[in-house]
């Protein structure tokens, strides 16, 4: 029998990668450009790894020192091949996280690969039809991104007594994360959900304010996925642990940024807090923001308590928007009558959770909300919200299957 030459393994490595990369992105949300290198020498260590245990047990007891000799032997192998593949991972751009493709996409990859392969699609007699084929294919993707290059995706995630809202532009560099939840919102909620979207990098975090189920995690975040900016208030919060988060950013030059009032960030205005402020509760001095995404406007209120939205009302009649978002404060209710006057919206995102019990919607905000006539979401019970905005109008839907469009130029 003849040794498999070193070109036997390139070729069944590279023919594995090219298999896998739909099937890679579609539950790993993963593309790893290096596969094939680094499993020309990973694969022959495992064939290694294999043949040790097969010798270990045939040898078995009636020959020990050599079935203990068989089996350093594969711990070595499989050693080298878990440092061959963590080497492989800290090669830049060794891999990258994608959007999940579609099945349909899936299936075109698919035939379209297998057509190539097999000389199907090159077949003189098949030729006109690949290529006709081939251009609607083409021409159908440029469709669709053409559609949708434009579109605005905002993203609330209730992430346990805290939310956090994401912002997904034209393009990954206009991307903004408004908190992040504590350290267990980002592991087992944040990060999924972010390596889903095909986010490698976060562009720009935003911490309203010092309160530890909002941003307790942005030190981890920065671990797992790099932080470009962070933006806060110029409040300052009692609690040692936000301070330290923020020193932590400040170690590096003009990634810290304190936006105040008046002032603006990207796409967002900010209403509140000032400088001056000097608020007994964290809540009062959380970061309001107002965006607009080609004419629909969202207006985050974060934990915003009662004390910091009578003086938010004092200070500008100017806060009119089509959503507006807003979490529970630690006292008191979110929205008072005279915010929900001076914003008059068409939809009401309450992001409350199921636990903590102290951070749920009660009957008595759910009662006075129903009053207004106005659709109110409530994430503990809906889930996730989407919003998408584009330049006809917007879309809102939710994991528990609400849909509801708007247009822009009606209001309907």
């Amino acid at each position: 029998m003849r040794q498999c030459p070193e070109g036997d393994y390139c070729a069944l490595s590279f023919a594995a990668w090219v298999g896998s990369i739909p099937l890679a992105a579609k539950y790993f949300h993963l593309f790893s450009p290096v596969s094939t290198a680094a499993n020309i020498i990973a694969v022959p260590l495992g064939t290694l790894a294999l043949m040790s245990n097969l010798g270990s047990l045939v040898c078995g007891a009636w020959f020990p020192w050599v079935t203990e000799l068989f089996n350093h032997s594969a711990w070595f192998f499989m050693s080298a091949m878990t440092a061959v593949s963590e080497f492989a991972t800290k090669i830049p751009g060794a891999f990258f996280y994608v959007p999940a493709p579609s099945w349909l996409e899936i299936g075109i990859y698919y035939a379209i690969l297998v057509g190539a392969l097999s000389g199907w699609l090159f077949a003189p007699k098949q030729r006109i039809w690949s290529a006709t084929a081939l251009v609607l294919i083409v021409a159908g993707f440029a469709w669709h991104w053409q559609a949708t290059r434009g579109e605005t995706r905002l993203t609330v995630l209730p992430l346990n007594g805290s939310h956090a809202v994401f912002v997904d532009a034209a393009g990954r560099k206009n991307d903004w994360l408004v908190n992040c939840g504590n350290e267990s919102a980002v592991n087992f909620t944040l990060k999924p959900f972010l390596r889903a979207q095909g986010v490698n990098r976060v562009q720009r975090l935003v911490l309203t304010h010092g309160d530890l189920r909002s941003s307790g995690g942005a030190e981890l975040l920065n671990k797992l996925f790099g932080v470009g900016e962070i933006y806060t208030s110029p409040a300052r919060f009692r609690s040692m642990a936000y301070r330290e988060i923020i020193a932590e950013f400040e170690k590096q030059p003009r990634r810290h940024r304190i936006i105040n009032r008046g002032g603006a960030a990207g796409c967002w205005q900010v209403f509140a807090p000032d400088a001056t402020d000097n608020f007994e509760r964290a809540d009062d001095a959380a970061l309001v923001l107002l965006g607009n995404f080609y004419g629909t406007r969202v207006l985050l209120l974060s934990d915003l308590g009662r004390e910091g939205q009578n003086v938010l009302l004092s200070r500008t009649n100017k806060l009119r928007a089509d959503i507006v978002i807003a979490g529970l404060p630690d006292e008191g209710e979110p929205l008072c009558d005279a915010l929900l006057d001076a914003a008059q919206p068409k939809v009401i995102v309450i992001a409350d959770s199921e636990f903590p019990a102290t951070r749920r919607a009660g009957p008595k905000l759910r009662a006075r909300l129903e009053q207004r006539g106005i659709l109110v979401i409530y994430t503990r019970t809906a889930g996730a919200v989407t919003i998408l905005s584009r330049p006809d109008g917007w879309e809102l839907r939710t994991m528990d299957g609400q849909k509801n469009s708007y247009r822009t130029a009606t209001g309907n």
